[in-house]
């Protein structure tokens, strides 16, 4: 994959017209969480402007440059202490292979919610151009 660099402005502008939007359709979260390392400042953003707890989660496929099969966790959240009712946005930056997202959709369980991710509101910017 490509690696680009994407100034602060970018990821500002684009958490606030994601958590815009979820607030314009009536969705509410109780906690956002922010994939680290490149969900962190998204989630934090986002969390804001929903009013919900900010959660991170560390996680990660690889070693260094290199892609592994195995998921390494660096940062845990204890899931069974939330509320049974809590309803669970997750923010990451981009989907390489969704071996991510699929490991924190079955670590999470029934609480998860959505995923929002900046890279597909990247690229529909980058098409408008």
């Amino acid at each position: 994959m490509e690696k680009r660099k994407v100034e602060y402005e970018t990821i500002d502008f684009l958490s606030k017209a994601l958590a815009l939007r979820f607030k314009l359709n009536g969705r509410t979260f109780t906690h956002v969480i922010g994939v680290s390392r490149g969900g962190l400042l998204p989630a934090k953003i986002i969390s804001y402007i929903l009013d919900a707890q900010l959660l991170t989660f560390g996680v990660s496929s690889y070693k260094g440059n290199k892609q592994t099969d195995d998921m390494i966790v660096t940062q845990n959240i204890d899931f069974n202490s939330l509320p049974k009712t809590s309803r669970i946005l997750v923010v990451d930056d981009k989907v390489d292979t969704g071996n991510t997202i699929n490991f924190m959709r079955k670590t999470i369980g029934d609480r998860f919610i959505m995923l929002g991710m900046l890279q597909s509101l990247l690229r529909k910017g980058l098409q408008r151009r």
